[in-house]
């Protein structure tokens, strides 16, 4: 463990009392967009160290570029975690923990910070009727990835939810608000499309 992260962590165990920092909006990252529901990320972990940083609310995501980190929780040696493009990712609230970009080119994905809690009762049950079985799903949302070329038929979101366009590796993120009934994305050729709707 470098001497920064170590003395981070030393801090941390003896009982911090500032408020650390959120972990986004950082070196690498770009904001997709933002409103009382969600705050959407375009993250990239380059090859640096992060502060130490607390994750205020729920993350949901996908990750388009695969790559390494180094994640370092708590006292424990920090440890390398290869992703693979397109698999889903998540974190909860209240964890705290340190990254580090580890590979070049760096992992690169979306993330969605869910800024309210989840709603009892609540659930995708319109889209698993349309769409069929998903993809991906937590206690947070439920994911469709949609392949290239295809298009989503017409559907209505029960739940607030956020689709994901990529054009190769350029990614677009659009919110819809529980209610709305619309068609697609339609995917580019080359690209995929993600939908998650929140819980």
């Amino acid at each position: 463990m470098k001497w920064p992260t170590a003395l981070m962590m030393l801090a941390l165990v003896l009982g911090q009392t500032t408020e650390l920092p959120p972990p986004f909006p950082r070196p690498g990252t770009t904001q997709l967009l933002d409103n009382d529901v969600v705050t959407v990320w375009n993250v990239s972990w380059l090859k640096q160290q992060y502060p130490l940083h607390t994750h205020r609310y729920d993350l949901i995501g996908i990750s388009y570029e695969e790559g390494d980190r180094i994640i370092t929780q708590g006292t424990a040696p920090g440890r390398i975690v290869h992703t693979k493009a397109w698999e889903f990712q998540t974190n909860r609230s209240n964890v705290t923990h340190v990254e580090e970009g580890a590979s070049d080119p760096p992992m690169r994905a979306i993330l969605i910070e869910l800024k309210k809690p989840a709603h009892a009762g609540s659930g995708p049950e319109g889209l698993r009727s349309t769409l069929g079985e998903p993809s991906w799903e937590n206690n947070r949302a439920t994911g469709w990835l949609i392949m290239p070329g295809a298009t989503a038929p017409t559907h209505r979101h029960a739940g607030d939810a956020v689709e994901l366009v990529f054009d190769g590796n350029v990614p677009k993120a659009t919110f819809l608000p529980a209610g709305t009934l619309h068609d697609g994305p339609a995917v580019p050729t080359g690209g995929r499309a993600v939908i998650f709707e929140i819980k």
